[in-house]
């Protein structure tokens, strides 16, 4: 027997409107699940950029430059692979504390981190700048004389694995306090932290720059040999027995390894 008319009306409105509530209620879990994911990733971020005005205030208040790395680097702008200004001071606070009196920097470099490195050194000490043959620290110099720490620095022009080797060969295992490493085009990553890992004295500090390879050491697959040889890199230190490590968001990753 056929249904009433009015019956069989209401009952298709009645599920057309079950239907679009169904429909409504998916796309509210669905929107709501993209936002909470969104804003917990945003969350995340420490700062929306170099720019970002939070940054700007932590500048502000931590941040103490002498006029002549101020100088350096408003020069150098945004050209200079030398170290952020902030990852710079940790570097020298780090470096004060243990009573450093020499301190190797290796890689790459227009003078910035070699100055700030060197104004926390006794008078007494000494600082080994290697410098690529590409780079120009002929500006940095004269602002090294200004600062005073000019007779601290010694220049050397060569292939990093050759100044490493150099070192060694000249008996200087285990005797430098700090040695800052800047991964920026490396890739003989694990061989370059091995010896300066043996020219770094016990309690030493081992400061290894660009550990993130701005996000691409993510990729499972790496697309270059500079990162692959960056993640084999960072996961030996992870098991490696002979060192503390820490890894700071700062600039590109910078990784802190304390010689036991």
């Amino acid at each position: 027997m056929a249904a009433p008319r009015g019956l069989s009306a209401v009952s298709r409105e009645a599920v057309l409107g079950v239907g679009v509530l169904g429909v409504t209620f998916a796309a509210g879990v669905y929107i709501g699940k993209r936002y909470f994911m969104y804003r917990r990733k945003k969350s995340q971020k420490i700062f929306d950029g170099v720019d970002d005005p939070r940054r700007t205030y932590l500048l502000r208040l931590s941040l103490r430059e002498h006029p002549s790395a101020k100088k350096l680097r408003q020069h150098l702008g945004n050209t200079s692979q030398d170290v952020s200004s902030d990852a710079a001071q940790l570097l020298a606070n780090l470096a004060k504390l243990i009573n450093s009196k020499k301190i190797l920097e290796m890689g790459c470099s227009n003078g910035y981190n070699p100055l700030i490195l060197a104004l926390v050194l006794p008078s007494d000490g000494k600082l080994i700048a290697h410098v690529r043959e590409a780079e120009d620290v002929s500006y940095a110099r004269g602002l090294w004389k200004e600062a005073g720490v000019e007779s601290k620095m010694e220049v050397k022009v060569k292939s990093e694995e050759q100044t490493l080797d150099d070192l060694l060969n000249a008996g200087e295992s285990g005797t430098f306090d700090l040695i800052f490493l800047n991964l920026a085009g490396e890739t003989n990553c694990r061989k370059y932290y091995e010896k300066c890992l043996r020219l770094l004295r016990t309690r030493g500090v081992l400061a290894i720059d660009g550990v993130l390879c701005n996000g691409a050491v993510l990729k499972k697959n790496a697309l270059t040999e500079k990162v692959q040889s960056v993640q084999q890199m960072n996961e030996a230190i992870l098991r490696d027995a002979r060192v503390f490590l820490s890894i700071l968001p700062l600039a590109d990753g910078l990784m802190l390894c304390f010689k036991l």
